[in-house]
């Protein structure tokens, strides 16, 4: 009986902690899990809010509407101003040569996933690589090619953090229009773009779908594309970013 006890005991035992190590795996699993899906969550959140940053950003930049504020839900990221990247627009011909400096707004997921606003773009950057999931304003056709800059500058701090929520409002501080004109019809020019960005890859793949486009080049940040056209207007809007929670 002794015996009989003592090995039912000592089932009792193995079952229960074969038991208690699979509800821990299958914690750890689903905690897991769920990080992964909140992440997902995360990201699909912050592109949804930079879809709407950028249509308030073309109200200030194309119909000069003062300002617009835009709610960015956070979840633990962070929203900031990124480091400036660059825009030369080259056209020999005429002897116009410009270089923009823009600074984009980021959505940090700490996750390795950004969500950048650039220049009228919206471009989401993973580890594995970048898509741009909102275009950029610009029409680039052998006749007429119009190149919008939206120079966006961060006024007073220059990132926010938190679970809540951040706001960013943007103000129209002024515009100025660029012209680059052969005054001959049926005569061309050769124009260079340039984009120097982190987000390269994706400005490359946008960049060299475009109709005027001939050639493009990517190495490291810098893209370089060249594109024949009649007429270039380069609209250079300046905005001012500020953030708040």
């Amino acid at each position: 009986m002794n015996h009989r006890g003592q090995s039912s005991t000592v089932g009792f035992v193995v079952i229960f902690s074969m038991v208690l190590v699979m509800v821990a795996l299958v914690s750890v699993s689903g905690f897991a899990t769920l990080g992964h899906v909140q992440d997902a969550e995360r990201v699909t959140n912050g592109v949804r809010s930079f879809e709407v940053l950028s249509d308030n950003v073309d109200d200030v930049v194309r119909d000069e509407v003062p300002s617009r504020t835009t709610t960015v839900k956070l979840y633990g990221s962070q929203l900031a101003a990124a480091e400036t990247t660059t825009i030369t627009i080259d056209v020999p011909a005429d002897g116009f040569t410009h270089t923009f400096a823009v600074t984009p707004v980021v959505l940090d997921g700490r996750t390795g996933t950004d969500v950048v606003y650039e220049n009228g773009a919206v471009i989401r950057s993973d580890p594995d690589g970048q898509v741009m999931v909102d275009s950029p304003a610009m029409l680039l056709t052998t006749e007429y090619t119009v190149l919008p800059v939206v120079r966006t500058e961060g006024v007073g701090s220059t990132s926010v953090a938190g679970q809540r929520s951040a706001t960013v409002r943007t103000t129209h501080a002024g515009t100025t229009v660029l012209r680059a004109d052969t005054e001959t019809a049926g005569v061309y020019d050769d124009v260079t773009l340039t984009v120097t960005s982190p987000r390269s890859e994706a400005w490359f793949r946008y960049l060299d779908a475009q109709q005027a486009t001939d050639a493009c080049s990517r190495s490291g940040d810098t893209v370089t594309c060249t594109l024949t056209t009649s007429e270039v207007t380069v609209a250079v809007t300046d905005v001012e970013v500020r953030f708040d929670n």
